[in-house]
């Protein structure tokens, strides 16, 4: 063997260890990494003792340190102090709201044991458990009888009687103002179509609205709405210039 190819055997065997020294002291150091944000961001549950991890950062592991690393365990430890500090500077967190909404209106229901429902008299009652639970109930349809009376007059009793005007939507039309206003708010904001509101009423209320009966309805609404939409056109063409959401493929 050349005395050049000695020298670089050499050098080469020096860099490798050098290399091995290098990738034990990058895996001691993201160890310790690991450890610290464990310290300080970890849950209750992985967190580490002070003392524990000190020992680590010091060099319990017995690994070689150069100058520039033995100076890292102080600069950590005034982090961890740091981070401390901002932790106890957090705002205390909001009261838990309650569970149930303490504005809706409430329906109790009373639920008696049956020994005191079978003999009421040998009983008192000393107190109460309350459990609160969210309850929705369903829409549901129901006959709205409008009643006008007929009138006459007691000293004119042959004349014509007389009766309040009836206001609805249409002669004759069953749709009241509460089953129109559900039908608009399905259609145009929950995005039903007349058919599937068809077959909800159908199938859920057993109630048969065929859907050109909606349709024919919401074109009157529309009629009787018109006041209200010229008014917004007016406010809105009286502006300086109108914006538009316009499809992609339009021109």
């Amino acid at each position: 063997m050349t005395p050049l190819e000695a020298r670089l055997t050499e050098e080469n065997a020096a860099l490798r260890h050098q290399l091995e020294a290098l990738r034990l002291e990058n895996k001691l150091l993201r160890e310790k990494v690991d450890l610290l944000i464990r310290r300080v961001f970890g849950k209750s549950s992985e967190q580490l003792d002070d003392g524990q991890l000190m020992l680590l950062l010091q060099g319990g592991d017995g690994a070689k340190k150069d100058p520039a690393s033995s100076a890292s365990p102080g600069v950590l430890e005034a982090e961890i102090e740091k981070r401390g500090k901002d932790t106890a500077k957090v705002k205390p967190r909001k009261a838990r709201e309650a569970r149930v909404p303490e504005h809706l209106p409430a329906v109790d229901e009373v639920i008696e044991p049956d020994e005191v429902v079978a003999d009421p008299e040998a009983w008192r009652s000393i107190g109460e458990e309350i459990t609160e639970q969210l309850d929705y109930k369903p829409a549901r349809f129901f006959r709205r009888r409008i009643i006008r009376r007929k009138y006459v007059k007691r000293d004119e009793p042959y004349k014509a009687p007389i009766i309040a005007p009836l206001n609805t939507l249409q002669e004759r039309s069953i749709a009241a103002p509460g089953l129109l206003a559900q039908i608009i708010v399905a259609k145009y904001c929950d995005h039903l179509p007349l058919y599937r509101q068809e077959q909800i009423y159908a199938t859920r209320h057993d109630i048969a609205i065929p859907r050109q009966s909606m349709a024919r309805w919401l074109g009157l609404a529309a009629d009787w709405l018109r006041p209200i939409y010229e008014h917004i056109h007016t406010g809105v063409m009286a502006g300086g210039y109108v914006q538009i959401d316009e499809p992609s493929g339009a021109r």
